[in-house]
C-alpha cells in the first residue's frame, strides 16, 4: 500500500493508491504425470486467513472462489487438482474490505511430491477399520485364517454374489503378501465401494482389498490406500465384509489422487482423520474401538439369532445338526464368525455365542440391520 501526501492550495489532502495486490508465482513441476503423483500446489500462509472474498487463478484460467477449491491440511491450504509436469503460474489477487483496508497473503508457493504407485490414477483412499470378529481383546486383530494358510489368494466375494462395479483389478494376491506377519499381517478381505454424495444408495465403483491386522484396508497389490480409477470428486466411502455389517461414512468428502488427502476412520481412535459412520448403530463399541458387527453368518446384511432365516441355525448345520458339539476345522467360510478358521456351536471360541451378544443377550429375538443405504 503506497500512501501519497499533495499540497494543495496550502491544505494538506492525503490519500491512499491501492495496487492490483496480486500474488504472482512460477514454478516447475518435474513429474510426469499422476501415476507418480503430478504436483500439488501449496501456500503456507503467514498473514491473514482466507475468507470468502478470496479469489484465484491458475494458468491465467477463470478467476475462481478460493474456498470452494483448496483444502486445509495442517497449516497449508492445497489446490484440490493436481498440475502436470511444467511450469504454471498462480495469480493471488487481495481485497479491500469496506472499511478500504487491502488485504494480501504473504505466502510461498512449493510443489508436493505425491507417492503413489506408478498408473494409480482417479482417486486413492486411505481407511481404517476392524472387524468385531476377529477382535477379542487388544488393539490387533488376529490372523488366524492367514497363519493357518486358509486365506485365499483370489477374493472370495464374486463366489459369494456380491457384484462388483466398474471392472476392477486387482482381484488377487501374491503369496508374499501371505508371508507378512506382525501389525501389517492380513486378517481378511472387504469389500470397498465409493457412493455417490447426493445419492449413497447409489455405488459408483467397488473393488476388493484386504485388512491388516491394525486395521489399515490396503490394495490387493500391497499399496498402503485403494485406488479407485474414477474422476476426482466428493464421495461417500463404505465397506464390507462377508460375515460382517457394512459401514459407510457419516458424511461425503472431496477425494482425489492424494491418498491422505481424506483419509476414513472407521475406528474412531486417530486423529486428524474422518471418523463416524452412517446410520445408527451402524458399529459397535468394544474396548474404545469402533468395530464392524460380527455374525452374518447368512450374509443378508442382518443379525438374527432366532427365528426365519436366522444366522445361528447355519453354523449348527456346518457341524452336523444332530451333533453340536462338533466342530469344523481348517475351513474359510462365512459361518466361522470370529475367523479363526474353525466351525463350532458350543464351547470356548463358539460362533454362535458371537451372534447373541451382538443382537442382545437379553433380547435375542432381536433383529440387528445392516445400515448401508
Amino acid at each position: 500500500m503506497t500512501r501519497y501526501l499533495l499540497f494543495l492550495l496550502g491544505c494538506c489532502l492525503s490519500f491512499t493508491s491501492r495496487a492490483q495486490c496480486v500474488f504472482r508465482n512460477a514454478f516447475q513441476s518435474t513429474l510426469a504425470d499422476c501415476s507418480v503423483g503430478m504436483t500439488w500446489l501449496e501456500l503456507q500462509t503467514i498473514g491473514w486467513p482466507p475468507t470468502e472474498q478470496w479469489t484465484f487463478s491458475v494458468d491465467f484460467g477463470p478467476i475462481q472462489p478460493f474456498l470452494s477449491h483448496w483444502t486445509q491440511i495442517g497449516g497449508k491450504w492445497r489446490y484440490a487438482v493436481p498440475l502436470n509436469a511444467g511450469v504454471h503460474t498462480l495469480d493471488l489477487p487481495g481485497y479491500t474490505d469496506q472499511l478500504g483496508t487491502e488485504y494480501c497473503w504473504d505466502t510461498y508457493v512449493f510443489p508436493t511430491d505425491l507417492s503413489v504407485t506408478p498408473g494409480d490414477c482417479g482417486i486413492n483412499l486411505r481407511i481404517r477399520a476392524a472387524l468385531d470378529g476377529a477382535l477379542p481383546s487388544g488393539a490387533l486383530m488376529t490372523d488366524g485364517l492367514r497363519s493357518a494358510g486358509l486365506l485365499p489368494l483370489a477374493q472370495p466375494y464374486t463366489g459369494l454374489g456380491y457384484t462388483f462395479v466398474g471392472s476392477p483389478t486387482n482381484m488377487s494376491i501374491t503369496p508374499s503378501l501371505l508371508a507378512v506377519s506382525g501389525n501389517d499381517a492380513l486378517v481378511d478381505w472387504v469389500v470397498v465401494e465409493v457412493r455417490d454424495a447426493a445419492a449413497p444408495s447409489t455405488i459408483l465403483y467397488s473393488k476388493p482389498a484386504l485388512l491388516q491386522r491394525d486395521g489399515d484396508v490396503v490394495d490387493a497389490d500391497g499399496d498402503n490406500y485403494v485406488n479407485c480409477p474414477i474422476a476426482p470428486a466428493v464421495y461417500h466411502v463404505a465397506l464390507r465384509h462377508r460375515n460382517h455389517l457394512g459401514v459407510m461414512s457419516a458424511s461425503a468428502h472431496f477425494h482425489n489422487v492424494d491418498p491422505n488427502i481424506s483419509r476414513h476412520d472407521f475406528t474412531g481412535t486417530l486423529t486428524g482423520w474422518y471418523q463416524g459412520a452412517y446410520g445408527t448403530n451402524a458399529q459397535v463399541l468394544k474396548g474404545g474401538i469402533q468395530r464392524l458387527w460380527a455374525g452374518d453368518a447368512t450374509g443378508n446384511g442382518q443379525l438374527r439369532y432366532t427365528g426365519a432365516g436366522n444366522d445361528r441355525d447355519p453354523i449348527l448345520t456346518a457341524i452336523g445338526g444332530t451333533t453340536p458339539n462338533n466342530m469344523v476345522s481348517n475351513v474359510y467360510d462365512r459361518r466361522d464368525t470370529n475367523l479363526d478358521g474353525v466351525i463350532k456351536y458350543t464351547g470356548t471360541g463358539n460362533d454362535r455365542d458371537v451372534i447373541l451378544i451382538n443382537v442382545g443377550s437379553t433380547t435375542p429375538n432381536s433383529t440387528r440391520i445392516q445400515q448401508l443405504p
